[in-house]
């Protein structure tokens, strides 16, 4: 995992958190605004049961406190309402602000609800069925408990956006803390392995140079031939274990611009034409025009190209290769579509039930030793997974009806 994978990680890590602690943050919000509507709904409707059993006048304690003592409240009402919706009566401790209009208005807004107490406005409320019909509906001014409500909601989300704001500072600054260790192993790793590359190539050339000169002494040989052959195999390794290397390194570089895709994959096709015809294959492809991507062009036709060859060498005999690159899209942070790229490479290939497919873009690995096609060594996928996470895509294989698929998507 190279320095950008690591910080995409990172990202990923932080937005996880953040989006848990949001949602914790939330729940308890909601929690305690609940708690305190239920509470102060619980303690109006006690005064509003008095005001409805006392018709109107408050006689006895609320609470072991009289009602401006227990509720700080100095308008309470009790409306009546006949079966036809008329005011029939008006009774209680309201001043200048409440008239019989007002009244009549607030009662016959709130007897067709379902909820038969609750809050209106800055009154809490409560309906009761009347004798002999229609109903009585019980006020009692509630600005005090709703302009709690109203604070405490406040502060509660002003609490959330502090703590968010601070839980982003405080993870951003021991996240970039926690990675630099993962950034300097993977610096190191990539280091020794291009290093090590390097190492191998001088004693290689040399065993190189001295099987040359036996063939040219004494002719070519069976084990001359065969030096020669795993000679070539460990150059192959090693410019492969280069790349792979290097891969990271030129993500982290890399200035990127807007590539047509198709017209990539048909550059790399170019070079397989002969290779699929000389093993017996048929190579079909169908390239949408104008597929475009935010990516480099040499490593879009490196895709490709490593796709393709995968299938020639798993294909087979007498088989199919099939290259299709069609459009995708996806939702970005600023509200606009980023535009991208699908590539799919299917080839014939009968054994591939039962294999774990997920396994197939690890390094080293092969789907199928016994191959006759096959050769390589099995880095080639890992790249090509390589070079769609660092264009913000991914790569999956899958097998179905005698047929390996391989998906790439780039953005």
């Amino acid at each position: 995992m190279g320095a950008r994978a690591i910080q995409r990680l990172r990202i990923k890590i932080i937005a996880i958190m953040l989006a848990a602690f949001f949602v914790a943050m939330l729940l308890i919000a909601v929690l305690v605004n609940g708690a305190h509507i239920v509470l102060a709904q619980s303690r109006m409707d006690r005064v509003l049961d008095a005001i409805i059993q006392g018709g109107g006048v408050i006689e006895e304690p609320v609470d072991g406190r009289s009602l401006v003592e227990s509720q700080r409240v100095l308008r309470y009402l009790l409306v009546t309402v006949d079966a036809d919706g008329r005011l029939s009566s008006l009774v209680g401790g309201y001043d200048e602000d409440m008239d019989v209009q007002k009244a009549q208005e607030l009662a016959q807004a709130v007897i067709p609800s379902l909820l038969r107490s609750g809050s209106i406005g800055d009154y809490y409320y409560k309906v009761a069925e009347a004798d002999g019909g229609g109903h009585v509906v019980a006020f009692v001014d509630g600005s005090v408990e709703l302009g709690e409500g109203r604070e405490v909601l406040s502060l509660t989300l002003d609490f959330l956006a502090a703590g968010l704001l601070l839980s982003f500072v405080i993870v951003w600054f021991l996240s970039r803390r926690a990675i630099q260790p993962e950034l300097e192993a993977a610096r190191r790793q990539s280091e020794f392995v291009t290093n090590a590359s390097h190492e191998l190539k001088t004693p290689l050339a040399v065993i190189r140079a001295n099987t040359e000169i036996l063939e040219a002494l004494g002719g070519e040989g069976e084990w001359t031939s065969s030096t020669l052959r795993q000679v070539d195999y460990l150059d192959g390794l090693v410019r492969d274990l280069v790349d792979t290397a290097r891969a990271d390194e030129w993500a982290d570089s890399q200035e990127l611009c807007e590539v047509d895709v198709s017209a990539a994959a048909r550059e790399a096709l170019e070079p397989f034409e002969s290779v699929a015809q000389r093993r017996g294959v048929s190579l079909a492809s169908e390239l949408e025009p104008g597929v475009m991507a935010l990516a480099d062009v040499e490593r879009v036709v490196q895709l490709v190209r490593l796709l393709v060859d995968n299938a020639c060498k798993y294909c087979d005999e007498g088989g199919s290769i099939q290259v299709s690159v069609s459009p995708v899209r996806r939702a970005a942070l600023s509200g606009r579509r980023r535009r991208g790229a699908r590539i799919v490479v299917s080839n014939s290939f009968a054994r591939g039930e039962g294999h774990d497919w997920s396994r197939l873009f690890e390094r080293f690995y092969r789907a199928d030793e016994a191959h006759s096609n096959q050769q390589g060594y099995g880095i080639g996928l890992s790249i090509a997974q390589r070079i769609c996470e660092q264009y913000e895509g991914g790569i999956r294989a899958g097998w179905k009806d005698g047929v390996v698929s391989l998906t790439a998507v780039i953005f």
